[in-house]
């Protein structure tokens, strides 16, 4: 199936897989075809690497899955609660939307997006070109500016020539278009999908045609089905014929050092590649829990000790796996934020001193009896070291319990953690509280997280699967809710919940059971409605009328605001 209109449709399937799916730029003026013949190039040579640092700089990337996952309001597509923070009202125009992402992407730190773009569902030009129209003006007098590429998935000789051709036409004189001496940047997702013999005719007849590209390739390590291991014979026949590879792993971080070390063996360079966790809630679906942000900032520092020339953020966008380092509803900005304080680290850059800035961590909902894990993390770009703790607290106040404070230097990212049981009674909420503090023990900031949810561990309302799932909230970008929305009368029922905000605001919305329930974007007023059947990746949702539920408003500049929790005991 051609996606129709496809560069501004954002409806396109997503891809169909189970439990994994999966310089600074030397410019070398605008033609992005070059004669084999003038670069010396062997039409029947076998192997294409260019040894393991020919990575320029160290620029730091992102996957990005534009299929399926609209950045304005569709009423044909449901998010989860999970959705991107700055989703805009329904016919905003799409060139808007573009800047609005490349603009957040800068903020967190990036330097290169590639995108990903389907074998029989997308054309090469797909995306690329709208980002590409973006990002060509950031490189203006001589300014290092934004990178683009392709990220191609096919399954044929046929339609992967086809992409990396049309590609590189819709490329051409664009300075944006990311570009390695005189070769166009592609990235290849689950390139195993092509036998090595069809790589190679590919590349030879691309290399005829006079077409010179820099390939990016991940292997389908797939960790996860291979007892958590780096299978090397499963990749060795692919050595030789890709420049670079990357790391799309659900299990990355126990494979990563050894996925590294066969890139150096085999004189190729690697571009990393970590998630910040994963979680994709349909059959067959992987899940590894995030541990709030310990696995994403573990992660960063597993990827500069394998000694990657390019980091790489699996993903940008992607909600129906819970991967997205973009802003979005369930973690605000607190991933974007850790990504824009590691990738200046690992290229070597100070960033602009600032307050220090608390972030709060807490579980979506626990089960009785069961842990509560939370996390206080603060990213000090101050000129001073700082103390945080986090608490955990009832919902009259009283602490039931607290972690040991933890000193972050200046210019420095730590976190105090909490993984412990509490006294709290299924049908009861918690919260965590973050708190920041000087040398001297002057409070900075203090922060409360979302309504942490208590369900009886047999409750139907449990949300299913039943896996640890997160929202967060920074100290810059949080507030009362009441200051933003009208509070609803005190006897208001969940099912006939109205909400109005105080002005306008991004979005407001309501959450029953962690489901979407009423979504107003761009609006002041919503109501409960009851929630999808399914939502994007195809998952479908089961709750009963009964359980929790809760208001979350987004204000215009991305603070974020919950509720207090409305709870109905029983089904009507």
């Amino acid at each position: 199936m051609r996606m129709q209109s496809s560069v501004r449709d954002e409806r396109a399937p997503s891809r169909g897989v189970s439990v994994t799916r999966r310089g600074l730029f030397v410019l070398t003026g605008s033609a992005a075809v070059l004669l084999a013949a003038s670069c010396g190039e062997d039409p029947d040579r076998t192997t294409w690497t260019r040894g393991a640092d020919s990575l320029p700089e160290r620029q730091v990337w992102a996957h990005m899955v534009p299929q399926g996952l609209p950045l304005s309001e569709d009423p044909q597509t449901h998010y989860g609660s999970e959705r991107p923070l700055f989703l805009a009202p329904a016919g905003t125009p799409y060139p808007q939307l573009v800047q609005s992402q490349l603009d957040q992407a800068r903020a967190a730190g990036l330097t290169g997006m590639q995108i990903l773009l389907l074998e029989d569902v997308n054309s090469g030009d797909d995306f690329v070109t709208d980002w590409m129209a973006a990002a060509d003006p950031t490189w203006q007098d001589g300014a290092r500016g934004f990178a683009v590429a392709a990220c191609i998935q096919a399954t044929s000789r046929s339609g992967a020539e086809s992409l990396i051709r049309e590609y590189v036409a819709a490329a051409e004189d664009r300075p944006s278009a990311a570009r390695i001496d005189d070769a166009l940047v592609v990235w290849v997702y689950d390139a195993r999908a092509l036998s090595p013999d069809d790589w190679l005719a590919c590349r030879r007849g691309l290399e005829r045609d006079g077409i010179a590209v820099y390939i990016v390739a991940e292997l389908r390590t797939a960790a996860s089905q291979n007892d958590n291991a780096f299978n090397a014979a499963a990749v060795d026949p692919y050595a030789g014929l890709f420049e670079a590879v990357w790391l799309f792993d659900d299990h990355d971080f126990m494979i990563l050092p050894d996925v590294a070390r066969w890139a150096r063996e085999h004189d190729t360079a690697f571009a990393g590649g970590i998630l910040p966790g994963y979680n994709r809630e349909t059959p067959n679906g992987g899940y590894v829990d995030a541990r709030a942000t310990e696995l994403w900032r573990s992660q960063w520092q597993l990827q500069r000790d394998a000694g990657a020339g390019w980091a790489t953020a699996v993903t940008w966008n992607d909600v129906v796996e819970r991967t997205a380092v973009q802003p979005t509803t369930d973690w605000g900005t607190t991933r974007a934020d850790l990504t824009a304080h590691y990738a200046a680290q690992f290229r070597g850059e100070t960033p602009p001193t600032r307050d220090p800035v608390g972030y709060v961590t807490s579980p979506q909902f626990v089960l009785e009896g069961r842990n509560v894990l939370a996390e206080g993390l603060v990213i000090n770009h101050g000129a001073e070291p700082v103390r945080v703790r986090v608490r955990v607290i009832a919902r009259d106040e009283r602490e039931l319990a607290s972690s040991d404070p933890v000193t972050v230097a200046a210019g420095e990212a730590g976190a105090a953690v909490l993984d412990r049981g509490v006294e709290a009674d299924a049908g009861s909420w918690v919260y965590a509280v973050v708190d920041v503090t000087d040398g001297t023990g002057r409070r900075l900031s203090s922060t409360r997280g979302a309504p942490v949810v208590v369900y009886a561990p047999e409750d139907p309302a449990v949300p299913q699967p039943a896996r640890r799932t997160y929202y967060s909230l920074a100290s810059d970008r949080s507030a009362a809710f009441t200051d933003l929305v009208a509070p609803p009368p005190r006897d208001a029922d969940a099912r006939s919940l109205r909400l109005t905000a105080r002005e306008p605001v991004r979005s407001l919305e309501v959450l029953h059971n962690t489901w979407p329930a009423g979504l107003a974007v761009g609006q002041r007023d919503v109501a409960y409605e009851d929630p999808p059947q399914s939502i994007v990746g195809g998952q479908d949702v089961t709750t009963p009328a009964h359980g929790f539920t809760v208001a979350r408003v987004v204000a215009q500049d991305g603070t974020i605001a919950y509720s207090t929790l409305v709870y109905r005991r029983d089904d009507p």
